[in-house]
């Protein structure tokens, strides 16, 4: 009876320290997706979304305002490509 309960405790404390270390990874992937839905809305999103509603005030968009709106997009996208660069310079430095 003694050595079923620690047989048992032991088991249990492996499953807490499992538990414990599949939830730290779990929260390391959502930390991870929510930087990348950060960037993304900060670097992408948002100057889209101020570019449309400046080029959009007079009821039209014209061709220049469009390729001003690609720019924007190719900038913001060429930010994200920056920032994952510095990221990975970053992680070479440990």
């Amino acid at each position: 009876m003694h050595k079923e309960m620690i047989t048992g405790g032991v088991g249990t404390a492996l499953g807490v320290a499992g538990t414990a270390a599949q939830t730290n990874e779990i929260l390391q992937t959502i930390s991870l997706v929510l930087t990348i839905m950060g960037a993304l809305v900060s670097f992408v999103i948002v100057p889209l979304l101020n570019w449309y509603s400046n080029a959009k005030r007079d009821g039209k968009i014209t061709k220049e305002e469009a390729n001003e709106g690609l720019a924007t997009l190719k900038k913001g996208l060429q930010d994200l490509d920056d920032l994952k660069g510095a990221n990975k310079h970053d992680e070479g430095k440990n």
